[in-house]
């Protein structure tokens, strides 16, 4: 009777899994649809031809993750004739707070078949599903005194909103809703980051500082970090507008985000790319939970798990780490619960086998 209950039980979960995927799924649709709409200020019908132009660089650069292939050839063939390659485009309210203060212009792009064309002329699309996730703490000094640009004070220094442009090339960032605090001394960043970013659930942690000169260039400074703490990349831009410097920020953090995943490493820092779990053997379900509690055990090993199938005693869970895939797999082949094959296992992938002795 027992066995009977934990089979029913087993079948069930495969059930909610299988309706999960199913949503999964369609949300997965939702948002590459929207993936290919490019929201832009609405000035009049006559501006629609020239917004349009703009739209489909906003796209190309949203596909890419590169700045800088609008100005490669095969770029200009798009920006030539965009009409081409718009379904539709709709002109909305726009609103703040409730309150109407003007129209967005919204330019629909036909997906499937830019899909297939960049696929043709072998032009990588970068996946939202490899976008590391950044929390960004960036601040203004001027004459002595420092404002922090979190949610809170965005409200009221409009002239500092820099959240317009990664929202539009889909690049996904955070700050924090109030004031924050940040390490001046160089040997407790490391430590300070790997807290916020494990405590956040974020990748990368942004660290910028405009410097406003009244009639001079303003002069930005900025600091990317990884997840354990060492900054991996650095830049200084001199400019006017703040949103233009901080644009400049987000295209050279952006590009190193690509290059990132088109290594596969970087330096031996920690690639945020899935692996593939699949633990064999595994005959009911309070086995299975016990793995998931185990993966879960350590978050700063381990970011996410998702369950991706349930099948003839064998269960594949989809994890994101937080180190590198080698610390991940020493810590995975640690455990007295299963049997490390390395002889299955390779790079992204690690298959083991339950040990039932050690239950």
């Amino acid at each position: 009777m027992r066995s009977f209950c934990l089979l029913l039980l087993f079948c069930l979960s495969s059930l909610a899994f299988t309706a999960q995927a199913s949503f999964s799924v369609g949300s997965q649709t939702e948002q590459m649809e929207s993936f290919f709409k490019v929201t832009l200020p609405y000035e009049g019908e006559s501006s629609v031809n020239q917004t349009l132009v703009e739209a489909m660089a906003v796209l190309l650069i949203r596909l890419t993750g590169q700045k800088q292939f609008i100005n490669s050839r095969v770029a200009k063939a798009y920006l030539k004739n965009p009409r081409a390659w718009l379904k539709t485009y709709n002109i909305v309210p726009r609103t703040e707070e409730g309150v109407l203060i003007g129209k967005n212009i919204v330019y629909t792009f036909l997906g499937d078949k830019l899909r297939q064309e960049f696929h043709q002329r072998f032009v990588p699309i970068w996946p939202m599903h490899l976008r590391p996730k950044t929390w960004v703490l960036g601040s203004l000094e001027q004459g002595g005194t420092v404002v922090q640009l979190n949610d809170e004070t965005l409200l009221y220094r409009v002239d500092a909103e820099f959240r317009d442009y990664p929202k539009k090339i889909r690049l996904p960032i955070s700050l924090p809703l109030s004031t924050w605090s940040f390490p001046e001394d160089s040997k407790k960043i490391a430590t300070v980051v790997q807290t916020i970013l494990a405590k956040r659930n974020q990748d990368y942690l942004l660290r910028f500082q405009v410097q406003m000169k009244g009639d001079k260039k303003n002069r930005l400074t900025w600091s990317l970090y990884d997840v354990e703490g060492h900054p991996v990349v650095l830049g200084e831009l001199l400019g006017g507008q703040i949103s233009a410097l901080t644009e400049q920020m987000f295209n050279q953090v952006m590009a190193y985000y690509v290059e990132l995943g088109e290594l596969g490493t970087h330096h031996n820092r920690v690639v945020l790319e899935p692996i593939l779990l699949t633990i064999h053997n595994i005959m009911n379900v309070q086995k299975m939970t016990e793995f998931e509690k185990l993966l879960k055990s350590k978050p700063d090993m381990i970011r996410s798990v998702e369950l991706v199938s349930m099948q003839a005693g064998r269960v594949q869970y989809r994890i994101v780490p937080q180190m590198t895939y080698q610390k991940v797999v020493d810590w995975i082949e640690s455990w007295p619960q299963t049997v490390f094959n390395r002889k299955k296992s390779k790079n992204r992938m690690i298959h083991l086998d339950m040990n039932s002795d050690a239950f």
